[in-house]
């Protein structure tokens, strides 16, 4: 009888394990296969020319080394946070560089439609116009406008072109360019009017936004040293008090501690950032 229990648990340990390793690996395969979509698409719209699945193996990697080098300092709880660090950087990395290239675009605008609106006055088209700005535009307006001429010129129409942008482009103005291309070209008026009238409008918001961002420089300073400096002190305890310090880590009222401080640093970063985050 003895022997039969042992294994029977035997036996129920065995598929426990078998059954844990496939859902790991259907879950990593899920998660492959995002970040290869993601990452792939973005190097597709920035124009970089690299491989998805490499860019996904070296982060493999750096989660590998970094949830070994958290085991070994801070045990179970530092190879816990190492791994979910490692998970969310290229999302963050990603989300980043994505908003950067969209401020770069909205910064470069209001000087294209105004070139734009100055090339429809002296009597060209405004397919000749956006062929100007696709050559003499810097990147990363020049690619994209590059990408909407090229559509257009095999027949796709200007509307769905420019629809396509917005969807690549997350900016607001956009909206009001599209609206204002599209209506002039149904119903005619005066497109060099409306671009230029449009391109005033943006520089006047993108200066206002200037004065926003310069008068809530400080908040977000003190919320970056609010979030940095508990971090900072738990180091230097650390190394002045090891054995006191590692029954944070260690121990599940420690972990508990642990829980309830990153809670608590979330949720006033969170109400940091929608305090100096103010919509124009």
């Amino acid at each position: 009888m003895p022997l039969d229990r042992r294994a029977l648990v035997v036996a129920f340990v065995m598929i426990s394990v078998v059954l844990a390793a496939g859902a790991m690996r259907g879950a990593l395969s899920a998660y492959e296969h995002g970040f290869v979509h993601r990452f792939g698409t973005y190097l597709r719209h920035h124009f970089v020319v690299a491989d998805p699945r490499s860019l996904y193996l070296a982060t493999a990697l750096i989660a590998i080394g970094c949830a070994c080098a958290g085991w070994c300092l801070l045990g179970p709880p530092g190879a816990a946070a190492a791994i979910g660090i490692a998970i969310l950087a290229p999302r963050i990395v990603l989300n980043h560089m994505t908003r950067a290239r969209t401020r770069k675009f909205v910064y470069q605008l209001p000087d294209a439609l105004l070139a734009l609106a100055s090339t429809l006055r002296a009597g060209s088209s405004l397919s000749k116009g956006l062929e100007l700005l696709s050559t003499r535009q810097p990147a990363p307006l020049g690619q994209e406008f590059t990408i909407v001429l090229n559509e257009h010129r095999v027949g796709r129409p200007l509307c769905d072109a420019l629809a396509d942008l917005r969807r690549r482009i997350d900016a607001p103005e956009l909206d009001l360019m599209n609206t204002a291309i599209n209506v002039s070209r149904r119903v005619g008026g005066n497109l060099a009017d409306t671009l230029e009238s449009l391109a005033r409008t943006l520089q006047e918001k993108a200066h206002l936004e200037g004065k926003i961002a310069a008068l809530t420089a400080m908040n977000r300073a003190q919320g970056w040293v609010v979030g940095v400096l508990p971090i900072l002190i738990t180091v230097v305890l650390y190394a002045q008090q090891p054995e006191r310090m590692k029954l944070l880590f260690t121990q599940w009222y420690g972990w508990i501690v642990l829980a309830v401080v990153g809670l608590m640093m979330t949720v006033a970063a969170a109400m940091i950032r929608r305090i100096v985050n103010i919509d124009v």
